[in-house]
């Protein structure tokens, strides 16, 4: 009898166990199931985060599941990317997406969005590049102390829709103070050839005067013949500038570029005031050939 009642309570105990454990099994799946769900949902309103959670949830009702890893990594990498274009690492960003792509077995919503942008940033990418050159060249020109060209090309640049977008932050802040720099040397420049247009005026009217006088008595020094023989000379001497000594790239150096370079000169601690304008053309040329600024030419070689 005894042994009949305990054969009883242990297939009683057996199952009950049986049937908690399936109960239990049967409640874990549903949860899985529940958090992957709700992972979808999240991801096509893109709550990322949510998303997420939700994939991390799943994963602890199923250990190491495989397909609630691939989404939550999947998510993580679309995240790390949106990030990454936020902060313009666009190659970062490009390589991010990509592999949100070409995940498989993962979100085909994740998949299509990562597809757009990846278009999205090979565009972004192409632009730098073209932004990047002409902004290089407008440089240029504005080392040459060409500040008119220089505005020219920064126009191609600032009458660009795209060029204002975020993603070009960077290069709009160094284009925009370019500009203010070439605005800043023409206006030097233009003060400085007022200046010297009146001085220039004043200087005429006397050497008019003190020539007619030089001349008459420079004619009174010389014979007839030492006076033809000076009028005809067209040779030059030590001190004589030829053309191509007064050009920069092929271009006349004019009194307000001169002026322009001695400000600098003397900015950067330079002795322009005892320069002549030749000195001045020299030093304009010579930086330009070693391809630095006449700032740093002035520091490294004029103080």
């Amino acid at each position: 009898m005894k042994k009949w009642v305990w054969v009883v309570a242990t297939i009683v105990v057996a199952l009950l166990i049986g049937g908690y454990a399936y109960s239990n099994h049967h409640a874990t799946a549903k949860e899985y199931d529940a958090a992957m769900t709700n992972g979808r949902t999240a991801l096509q309103a893109k709550n990322y985060t949510q998303a997420e959670t939700y994939f991390q949830n799943a994963l602890k009702r199923k250990l190491n599941d495989p397909k609630a890893q691939t989404y939550l990594l999947q998510t993580q990498r679309f995240v790390a990317g949106e990030n990454a274009l936020t902060a313009r690492k666009f190659a970062n960003a490009q390589n991010r997406y990509q592999k949100v792509q070409d995940t498989k077995d993962g979100s085909g919503v994740l998949r299509q969005r990562a597809k757009k942008r990846l278009t999205q940033v090979k565009g972004i990418r192409a632009n730098v590049a073209q932004f990047k050159a002409i902004l290089k060249q407008a440089q240029a020109q504005n080392q040459a102390l060409d500040y008119g060209k220089s505005n020219s090309t920064l126009d191609q640049l600032f009458t660009n829709k795209q060029f204002q977008e975020s993603y070009y932050k960077n290069l709009y802040t160094q284009a925009l103070a370019l500009r203010k720099a070439n605005n800043a040397s023409q206006s030097a420049a233009s003060s400085s050839t007022t200046t010297t247009s009146d001085s220039a005026a004043t200087s005429s009217s006397r050497d008019t005067t003190s020539g007619s006088q030089q001349q008459n008595s420079s004619s009174a020094a010389l014979t007839s013949s030492e006076s033809k023989a000076a009028k005809n000379y067209q040779g030059s001497n030590e001190y004589t500038v030829t053309k191509k000594q007064k050009e920069l790239n092929g271009k006349v150096i004019t009194a307000a570029q001169i002026s322009s370079a001695r400000q600098t000169i003397n900015a950067a601690g330079g002795q322009a005031d005892a320069m002549s304008d030749q000195d001045v053309r020299v030093a304009m040329q010579q930086a330009h050939k070693k391809g630095i600024s006449l700032t740093k030419y002035t520091q490294t070689y004029l103080k």
